[in-house]
């Protein structure tokens, strides 16, 4: 009796590990798919650049350098993106300011 017990305990382990494992190769490839949606590469006033949820954030120029001088040119390529869309849904780079 108690073999048997050990044997369901065993293959209890196991199919408690199996599903553990799926679970998390679902979560990762779900992780996967999101992150190549949300971060790619886009094109923006002619040149390349890695954007997130479709705003243009670093240009392949504006890798090099220190870090600080990337992300200052990353808040750059924002605004003048921003701006950008501004300027087509408004015809204004200024925002809508009810009256």
């Amino acid at each position: 009796m108690s073999n048997f017990l050990e044997e369901i305990k065993k293959r209890l382990q196991v199919w408690h590990e199996q599903r553990a494992a799926s679970i998390e190769y679902k979560r990762q490839t779900q992780l996967d798919a999101e992150a190549r949606e949300v971060v790619q590469v886009m094109e923006f006033n002619g040149e390349l650049y890695a954007c997130v949820n479709g705003v243009p954030l670093f240009g392949v120029d504006d890798i090099n350098g220190t870090l600080p001088e990337a992300v200052a040119k990353a808040r750059q390529n924002y605004k003048d993106w921003k701006s950008e869309k501004l300027w087509e849904k408004t015809g204004t780079t200024q925002g809508f300011i009810p009256c």
